[in-house]
C-alpha cells in the first residue's frame, strides 16, 4: 500500500473485488484493506453527507461492492445487512485515518497483522481455530481505535482465535433472553432502532420469567418436618 491511490483507482478495485466475491472468492478482508488504505491517503473520509443526505464514503463503497457482486441486487441503506456492511467499511476508514501511530501507521501494523494471520492459517489444524481474517481485522481495528498507542504484535493472537464456547447455565441463558426481550418490547434494542411488542413476544417474556421463578424456588432448601 505504498503508492497513493486515486478515488477512481479505489472504485475500480472495489468493483473487481465485488466481481471476485460474486464468483465465490472471499474478498471481504481485501475490501476492508482498501478502506484503510483509502483513508490513510485521505481519499476516503467520514464526511456524513459527502454523497448526499446520510451517504458517506463507507455507504457508497459498501453499495458499490455489493452491486459488483450482483448487478441486479437492491441495496437498501436502511436494511440491517446493508447497515452492517456500511458500518464495517466505516470502521476500516476510521482506522486508516487514525492519527496516533506515527509515520507509515497504521498501515504497517495492519499489514503485519494480516501477514501473521495468513501464516498461522497455513499451519495444519489451525483453520478451525481461527476467526475469519476480516472479522479478526475488524476486531483489531475497533480495539486499536480506542487506544493512543499501537497494539503490540504480541497481542495479535487475542484477535486471531475464536472464543471458547459459552459455559452459561440454563438459568443464565434464560435470564439473558429475558433482558433481550425487555429491550425488544420497550424499543431500546439495537441502539433504540428496533421494537417488537406483540402479545406473543410479551407472553414469551412472561413464560420465561415464570421459568426463572421456578428455578429460583427449586434452589430453596426444603425444611424437614418437625
Amino acid at each position: 500500500m505504498a503508492n497513493t491511490p486515486t478515488r477512481q483507482e479505489i472504485d475500480a478495485r472495489i468493483d473487481q473485488l465485488g466481481l471476485e466475491a460474486g464468483k465465490g472468492r472471499d474478498t471481504q478482508v481485501k475490501f476492508t484493506l482498501q478502506m484503510i488504505e483509502g483513508a490513510y491517503h485521505n481519499v476516503l473520509d467520514l464526511n456524513k453527507n459527502k454523497h448526499g443526505a446520510d451517504r458517506d464514503d463507507a455507504s457508497v463503497m459498501a453499495e458499490r461492492y455489493a452491486k459488483a457482486q450482483n448487478a441486479n441486487s437492491m441495496f437498501d441503506h436502511k436494511g440491517s445487512n446493508e447497515r452492517k456492511a456500511s458500518s464495517c467499511a466505516r470502521t476500516g476508514i476510521k482506522l486508516g485515518g487514525w492519527p496516533k501511530g506515527g509515520n507509515g501507521e497504521p498501515i504497517a501494523t495492519v499489514n503485519q497483522f494480516v501477514s501473521e494471520w495468513t501464516k498461522l492459517r497455513a499451519r495444519p489444524g489451525m483453520a478451525s481455530k481461527l476467526n475469519d481474517c476480516n472479522n479478526a481485522l475488524l476486531s483489531f481495528a475497533r480495539a486499536q481505535l480506542k487506544r493512543d498507542q499501537l497494539i503490540d504484535p504480541s497481542q495479535f493472537s487475542q484477535f486471531f482465535f475464536k472464543t471458547a464456547p459459552d459455559a452459561a447455565t440454563a438459568e443464565e441463558i434464560i435470564a439473558s433472553a429475558v433482558k433481550k426481550l425487555d429491550k425488544l418490547i420497550d424499543g431500546s434494542a439495537a441502539g433504540g432502532t428496533v421494537q417488537h411488542n406483540t402479545p406473543s413476544v410479551i407472553a414469551a417474556r412472561h413464560n420465561l420469567r415464570q421459568e426463572l421463578a421456578a428455578i429460583a424456588k427449586a434452589k430453596i432448601p426444603v425444611k424437614a418436618a418437625v
